[in-house]
């Protein structure tokens, strides 16, 4: 259970996760100060594939720094959130929204081998482990997220200390499969430890109080 001004906001502890109104709320200083951090890896001018998910949603908030920039969205709240703060280039990848608003599918697939170039592709997880790498939680949305890794020229993972303790249900792929994660001082220190030993750049960043 985790407290902001006296209010209390019970964390997730189910099979399912809850949905994203709700996840923005959990370790969100973590999860801003990870996007911070971010956005310094985005020059202006590429095209970035951006995954789903609320540490996500709070680096589009920072893509407004960027111009000229082609940006592919799996969900809706991120493509709404860049045009409304931006004027940055929008693709969204269509196909079935799950019910929080995040594109998989054939359909989305499909869209995604006509894509020629991919930069940066900028994912989260639902959970991870130094051993056992990034997993997720649905099938479809992790075979898209295969995808963008084996298309992404650079692969950066913006992960909150939180999903060190989670396992997703399905495997992503391994940490010396990205390139650069992102985490908060938080996650504790032989973690990031191992990840290194992997040949992963890891950016710590610390979280105000």
């Amino acid at each position: 259970m985790s407290t902001n001004g006296g209010a209390e906001l019970r964390v997730h502890e189910g099979p399912y996760l809850p949905p994203l109104v709700i996840r923005h709320g959990f370790f969100h200083a973590a999860k801003a100060a990870i996007a911070v951090q971010a956005i310094q890896y985005i020059p202006d001018g590429v095209t970035i594939a951006l995954d789903a998910g609320s540490t996500i949603f709070e680096l589009c908030k920072q893509l407004r720094q960027r111009k000229e920039l082609i940006v592919i969205c799996g969900d809706i709240h991120s493509a709404g959130e860049i045009l409304a703060s931006s004027s940055n280039k929008v693709y969204m990848m269509g196909g079935f929204l799950t019910s929080n608003g995040t594109s998989s599918g054939t359909f989305a697939a499909e869209v995604l081998d006509n894509i020629s170039k991919i930069d940066i592709f900028l994912c989260s997880t639902d959970g991870a482990s130094a051993e056992d790498g990034l997993s997720t939680d649905e099938a479809n949305i992790n075979g898209l997220k295969k995808q963008y890794i084996k298309k992404a020229k650079t692969k950066i993972a913006l992960i909150d200390h939180s999903k060190f303790s989670k396992k997703g249900f399905y495997r992503l792929c391994d940490f010396s499969d990205i390139d650069l994660l992102i985490t908060d001082s938080e996650t504790p220190s032989e973690i990031i430890g191992r990840i290194r030993e992997c040949g992963t750049q890891v950016d710590v960043v610390s979280v105000p109080t």
